[in-house]
Formats: structure tokens, C-alpha cells, sequence
């Protein structure tokens, strides 16, 4: 019992994080853990209520009180943080799946069904991943290609396999990339290797019954930029690929908390000044010191009339990418006319849908679903909105 008031002071602290995420370190991981697992969180500080009354019961007065009061506040912060995305889920058209919020926290284990390496560029193998689904198509069917997450100097395809394979299930081939890492330098290397990936799509697309013109390029964080970046990219004809060939421009392109203003979110800095170090490995330096690095490597500076339509999903307390970066990027797209949908998740930290079952993640699943759904439809009979 001697664990119950450090447990309860945790657990408030977290919990005060959540609803003020302006708190240094406190509100980071608050945000985090509370806004990527409300349902757990709400359980653990109930666990600190029922432990504090035991407390009491024995009398203990100061740490069952204080452990009752604390688990408390904790229990009610996580109810508000749930029940605000629930609601918000319903906003949007998501059907939340309650089995898979208690059952699945994290990402379901999943196997592609293949794995190819697509090109070798400066002495480096770059492989892809490929989901398929279950049937044979009738006729050439869209599909994903989906850039991974890392800040540019690390991760690897296939972080998101249970995604990767709800996707294929319901009926888009995906093709998880993987493409050069900083340091050094890539902010060129990287975008060109991404379409380096969309050219051998389209040179494989009869082996894989994928129609070339109804690619959607997707990603996350600086996979988002990526995708954002080489999609509008390719539609100025403005980036090539690494390894030739011809990428087909995308017919879609989404990003999940992209770093599309790289430039500005150096100058936000992020916690342990996170954005000024992958700033320098990435391009090398500062904006000051290479603006026209930053320039190519940003999306915000392709935006004009005429861009495929845009996804855009990101966390309203997201410390790494800030919601301002995201909505601005909404803001000059609604100035240049292009369609695009963006979606805020309440209380959602960068990489909130790492949580496969959170309300988050099957919000963001779910999104991204309807989005295709509209603008790449398949002749699978399991719609993309169902929870699963």
C-alpha cells in the first residue's frame, strides 16, 4: 500500500497534463499516454480510487484521502479526455469498435505478403513491403503507397502493419517503402527515393492488378511530409525519381501530422529541441543557412491551384507538430482551391494512432477510409467507414 500515493500523484500529474498541455514535460506526457490511451488511463486512476479506500479502511486517512482525491481527478480527466473523442468520433462518421479500444492497444502483429527490394541508390538497398488483399480484382484496382515515420533519421516500413493490412483487407494493395535516412543530408535523396518507390509501382502495376493512376501516396509525420511534398511535387513536375523510370503523379495524397512547413517547425523547436536537430541532419542546417533546401523540401511551398485532393489528420495537442502547422497547410489549400479534408483529434499527441483500438487510431483507420472510399473507391464489398 505504500505505492498508492506516489501511483495516485502520477497518475493526477498525467491527468493535469492531458487538459493543460502547455506544461512543460508534464503536458507531453500527458498528452501521450492519456490522449493515446483514455480507457486505460480512466482504469489505472479507478484502481487508485479502489486502492485509497482500502487506504481508508484501515485507517489510513492521509493515503487513502489523498490517493481517493487524486485517482479521482485522474479518472475524471480521462472520461473527459474519452468521451471528447468519442464524441468527435461520431462527428466524423467513425464507428468505435469498444472490444478493440479494451483488446487492442497496439498494433495487431501482421506479415506482408511480400517483400522486394525496389532499387539500389548510392550503395544503399531500398526494399517495400506489399499487402495484398485476399481476392483477385476484375480490373486494375488503386492502391497505397505508404511513407513511414521517423524524423527523417530513423524508422523503417511496416510501423503500422495492422493499418497496412485493414487497407489490403478491404481491398488496396499497399506498398510500405523505405527510402534513405539522415545523415547525411537526404532532403533531396529522400523525396526522389519516394518516387523512385511510385515508379516501380507502376512498372510492377499488372503483376499486382494496380491501376498506376489511382495511387494514393500516404504517410506520417515526416513520411507525411514526404508524401505531400512529392505528390504536389510530381504534379509541377518538379521531382524525379532516383532510380528512373516514370512515378505516376498521385491521384490522392494524405498526410497524418505531417512536417509540411519544415522551416517554420524548426523555429517551433519542439521538446529537447527535437525539430533543430533533425533540421541539421536532414538539410544540413538552419533555414537561414539553406532556405532553398527548405523550400524544396516542403510541401507548403508546391501548394497551387490544381493539386489532387488532400487528407490531413493530426492530434490537438500534438507537441512535435503543432496543430497550427497542420490547419495552415488546410489554410492555403482552401486559398488555392484545392479539396482537401483536415481532422483534428482531441487531445491526440504526434503518432496518437500508433494505438491501434484507441479512439484515435480508429478515427484516423477509419478517415482515411471514407476519404478513399470517395475518391478511389474499390469493388470490395466491406466499406472502408466499418470499424475493424
Amino acid at each position: 500500500m505504500l505505492v498508492v500515493v506516489p501511483l495516485a500523484v502520477a497518475a493526477s500529474l498525467v491527468a493535469l497534463g492531458v487538459l493543460v498541455p502547455g506544461l512543460p514535460v508534464v503536458g507531453e506526457v500527458g498528452t501521450g499516454l492519456v490522449g493515446t490511451f483514455p480507457l486505460y488511463a480512466a482504469l489505472i486512476s479507478v484502481l487508485v480510487v479502489l486502492l485509497g479506500a482500502v487506504l481508508w479502511s484501515t485507517g489510513a486517512r492521509y493515503g487513502g484521502g489523498t490517493g481517493m482525491a487524486l485517482g479521482g481527478f485522474g479518472t475524471a480527466s480521462a472520461l473527459i479526455v474519452l468521451f471528447g473523442q468519442l464524441g468527435f468520433a461520431a462527428t466524423q462518421g467513425v464507428s468505435v469498435s469498444w472490444w478493440e479500444l479494451l483488446t487492442v492497444p497496439h498494433q495487431p502483429a501482421a506479415q506482408p505478403d511480400r517483400t522486394v527490394r525496389y532499387a539500389t541508390v548510392g550503395g544503399v538497398e531500398l526494399e517495400l513491403s506489399v499487402w495484398l488483399p485476399d481476392r483477385p480484382a476484375a480490373r486494375p484496382r488503386p492502391a497505397a503507397v505508404w511513407v513511414h515515420g521517423g524524423g527523417f533519421v530513423a524508422g523503417h516500413r511496416d510501423e503500422l502493419p495492422g493499418v497496412d493490412r485493414w487497407l489490403a483487407d478491404r481491398g488496396y494493395p499497399v506498398f510500405d517503402i523505405d527510402y534513405r535516412l539522415a545523415p547525411p543530408p537526404r532532403w533531396r535523396d529522400a523525396s526522389q527515393d519516394v518516387a523512385c518507390a511510385l515508379a516501380w509501382v507502376a512498372e510492377h502495376a499488372a503483376e499486382y492488378q494496380v491501376a498506376p493512376d489511382r495511387i494514393a501516396l500516404v504517410g506520417g509525420s515526416a513520411g507525411g511530409s514526404l508524401s505531400l511534398n512529392v505528390a504536389y511535387g510530381l504534379a509541377g513536375g518538379r521531382i524525379s525519381s532516383s532510380c528512373g523510370g516514370t512515378p505516376p503523379t498521385p491521384a490522392v495524397a494524405v498526410g497524418f501530422y505531417p512536417a509540411a512547413d519544415i522551416a517554420g517547425i524548426y523555429h517551433d523547436g519542439g521538446p529537447f529541441d527535437y525539430q533543430h536537430r533533425v533540421g541539421n541532419a536532414y538539410l544540413g542546417g538552419s533555414p537561414e543557412q539553406f532556405p532553398d533546401r527548405y523550400r524544396a523540401a516542403s510541401a507548403t511551398s508546391r501548394i497551387r491551384p490544381g493539386l489532387m485532393p488532400t487528407l490531413l489528420v493530426t492530434g490537438g495537442g500534438d507537441h512535435l507538430i503543432e496543430q497550427s502547422r497542420v490547419t495552415g497547410i488546410a489554410d492555403r489549400l482552401a486559398a488555392a482551391d484545392v479539396p482537401h479534408r483536415t481532422v483534428v483529434v482531441p487531445y491526440g499527441e504526434h503518432a496518437f494512432d500508433i494505438s491501434y483500438g484507441g479512439v484515435g487510431g480508429q478515427i484516423s483507420r477509419q478517415v482515411l477510409g471514407q476519404f478513399l472510399g470517395r475518391h478511389l473507391p474499390t469493388e470490395e464489398p466491406a466499406n472502408a467507414s466499418s470499424s475493424g
